[in-house]
């Protein structure tokens, strides 16, 4: 990957982790509301693959790896989302 493409990727990691860092700081001491949750899971999902992809280098060279290295991020994201549905709930 050319450098380029590999800085415009640090910056996508970047926009990500600030825009879920502003949107989780709405809420100071409160509950996140789900759908904002589901927005930073997202957003952290998307960082994943971008991390992933580009600076592990995974881009076309072993797929396997690069989707069982998404795999587990992206089940933890759905737990936590389930955990906070659960508890609305109850």
């Amino acid at each position: 990957m050319d450098d380029s493409k590999l800085f415009g990727s640090a910056n996508w990691v970047m926009m990500l982790g600030i825009v879920g860092a502003l949107i989780a700081a709405q809420w100071k001491h409160e509950v996140i509301p789900a759908a904002a949750l589901a927005v930073i899971l997202v957003m952290a999902i998307a960082k994943i693959r971008l991390i992933v992809l580009d600076f592990m280098d995974l881009r076309g060279m072993r797929p396997n790896l690069a989707r069982a290295l998404m795999i587990w991020p992206v089940f933890f994201s759905a737990l936590s989302l389930g955990k906070v549905v659960l508890m609305a709930i109850l």
